[in-house]
């Protein structure tokens, strides 16, 4: 089994909603999973999807590992700025 990160895709007042800040396709869940297909079976009984929402899944090492990169591209612009 793999890691999964499920997203949420679709605003709704009920469980995204845009007025409160939320976006549109928001990180809902991480669980262990054989495929993307089947985190997204597994999440549908743990998260709300309303009409006009639909469920994604991506391995969780990609998805850190471009969270982490954008961590030390900002980290790096940082710097940047703070050398004279």
């Amino acid at each position: 089994m793999r890691e999964y990160i499920v997203y949420r895709h679709g605003w709704n007042p009920a469980n995204q909603d845009p007025d409160r800040g939320l976006p549109e396709k928001m990180p809902v869940v991480r669980l262990q999973a054989d495929s993307p297909e089947d985190a997204i079976i597994r999440a549908r009984g743990q998260v709300s999807v309303v009409d006009g929402q639909f469920l994604s899944a991506e391995p969780a090492d990609a998805v850190d590992a471009r969270v982490n990169n954008l961590g030390l591209k900002a980290e790096a612009l940082e710097r940047q700025e703070e050398t004279p």
